[in-house]
């Protein structure tokens, strides 16, 4: 199993400007062949001198290297190159279906660069030190200090990357830990009874209130202090960008304006990461082996209500705060960490549909509108069960889970080793695992005692993820 590490690293200023210098001139090469490639595939219809031509996705950057840009030379050759690899990287990506296609990156935010074993030498000085030799002859960095905290082996690629001020590098080992795939986990649990996977299943509710609710009657949360220095760096920002939109342009304070919005960046992904990387463990350290979560469109849940001049939108201010509530939640992070972590424990996370998981009975799936009176009560118009409002819908969605996995709706999208080609490229499609594919396994945890239902509030046990760690 590939496992990433990332560590803090010190360099000195003079270091700082050639690593800002190395990070600048890959980015150019990168965006060029973004450029190139748009280029391309606008024209080569319209063209008469491109018609029939291939759009070119190769590895050439020489063509980007002229009179106007001869401060290209100023850096190690395989920095060009590494920036035109990460490009076609990218691009095998979009072939298989896993991301779109390359864009243009920005300048701003967080900001890395590749550096290849030709321009490094990695080796450690102590149990919690160690050094890295960067550059070559005519290009040299000398020595920047690593402050390790984990296990790793020396690295034949790294990157050393920037954001609000803090110096990061990071790497990939592999390890022999064996984990089971996707469609591997699916098929086992498949070979289950529904009343054996209800069992072994956890629901999970995504709210704005409580930013997730789990099927066994807990909540996770920002702690007290999470909550303070999030309040403090988002008010700290805000104030930043009021002063930094009367600072002159070019001048000195603005610049230093933009690294202190920077920082206050860097300091709200560091909780929002600490918050999702908790909860994420707190999750997988459970008993259950499916996680379920429902399927959220959170990037369409977020897009602006500004709409266009001739139609403008309403309620844009309640949207846009509505939007950043959401965002804050870091719904589709948790979600991301439980699902790799999940895999190194054979743990299986699926998507259950959304639509009326707050409506409906956990018990006998009467849905209405009614059934919801307010935001933390559920009461059945039917039936006349009660129960907490986030704790019914994480029930409702722990059964949608269950019926996904026996009716073999189990969607899984396996990236495949795809050959690199010009005039075509393998895809790699949705792939539905057969239950009768392979014999259950022993990764299928010891079916749990039967848990018995609500039928009155329940009082849910809130967790304040600080004692977890990652």
């Amino acid at each position: 199993m590939n496992e990433g590490k990332k560590f803090r690293v010190y360099p000195t200023k003079e270091q700082i400007k050639t690593l800002s210098q190395w990070i600048g001139h890959q980015r150019f090469i990168y965006n060029s062949k973004v450029g190139e490639d748009r280029y391309f595939r606008k024209f080569k219809n319209k063209s008469l001198s491109l018609i029939g031509e291939d759009v070119p996705c190769d590895q050439k950057y020489s063509q980007f290297i002229s009179a106007d840009t001869d401060f290209l030379k100023d850096v190690p050759s395989q920095i060009l190159r590494n920036g035109v690899y990460g490009w076609r990287s990218a691009y095998q990506l979009f072939f298989k279906k896993l991301s779109g296609r390359p864009t243009i990156k920005k300048k701003h935010g967080r900001q890395s660069v590749m550096i290849t074993k030709e321009l490094l030498t990695f080796y450690s000085v102590d149990p919690k030190t160690a050094m890295i030799n960067l550059g070559t002859k005519k290009h040299p960095i000398a020595s920047i200090r690593v402050n390790v905290h984990l296990d790793y082996e020396v690295p034949a690629t790294i990157y050393i990357s920037v954001h609000g001020g803090k110096w990061y590098v990071s790497f990939s080992n592999e390890n022999e830990i064996d984990v089971a795939t996707e469609a591997e986990l699916l098929a086992d649990l498949q070979h289950l009874t529904e009343e054996q996977l209800m069992d072994v299943a956890s629901g999970f509710d995504r709210n704005v209130i409580a930013p997730v609710a789990s099927s066994n009657g807990s909540t996770f949360d920002y702690s007290a202090g999470q909550k303070k220095s999030l309040q403090k760096a988002l008010m700290g920002k805000v104030k930043c960008q009021k002063l930094l939109s009367k600072k002159q342009k070019g001048s000195s304070n603005r610049r230093k304006f933009v690294k202190k919005v920077g920082c206050y960046d860097r300091k709200i992904c560091d909780i929002f990461n600490d918050f999702a990387h908790k909860t994420s463990k707190s999750i997988v350290d459970a008993s259950e082996s499916l996680l379920v979560f429902e399927d959220l469109g959170i990037k369409n849940m977020t897009a602006s209500a500004k709409g266009t001049v001739e139609e403008p939108g309403k309620n844009v201010r309640q949207k846009a705060g509505l939007n950043r509530s959401i965002l804050n939640e870091v719904w589709g992070r948790i979600k991301t960490y439980t699902r790799y972590k999940g895999l190194r424990k054979n743990k299986f996370t699926i998507e259950a549909p959304a639509h009326h998981s707050s409506q409906e009975c956990s018990r006998y799936s009467y849905t209405h509108k009614d059934n919801r009176p307010s935001q933390a009560e559920f009461i059945c118009q039917d039936c006349g069960f009660a129960c907490n409002a986030d704790l019914n819908a994480s029930l409702v969605i722990k059964k949608r889970g269950v019926r996904a996995v026996l009716n073999n709706e189990g969607h899984i999208k396996i990236p495949n080793k795809v050959a690199f080609s010009k005039k075509s490229a393998c895809r790699a499609g949705t792939v539905r695992s057969d239950a009768s594919a392979s014999k259950p396994a022993e990764r299928v945890s010891a079916i749990s005692a039967q848990k018995p239902v609500c039928s009155s509030y329940v009082k849910q046990e809130t967790h304040t993820t600080t004692a977890a760690t990652v």
